[in-house]
């Protein structure tokens, strides 16, 4: 991959972002581990996020692997 396309992957990327919001029940043992990169709020055992990425399944995805990290 050139420069050029990297720039060009970029640029794109950065105009086709949506936020989504993402709620999920709070996991047992949830603990909050070190920057939180989104933002989010916890209401009655749900959890609210606000996630950016070009598509839904994309940001469930990155969510996911944060929630993994906080076990």
């Amino acid at each position: 991959m050139s420069t050029k396309d990297m720039v060009d992957a970029l640029i794109y990327r950065a105009k086709n972002l949506n936020e989504y919001t993402i709620t999920t029940d709070v996991p047992e043992n949830f603990r909050f581990n070190g920057v939180i990169p989104f933002d989010m709020s916890i209401i009655d055992g749900i959890i609210y996020a606000q996630v950016w990425a070009l598509e839904f399944d994309e940001a469930v995805t990155t969510f996911d692997q944060y929630l993994e990290t906080c076990r």
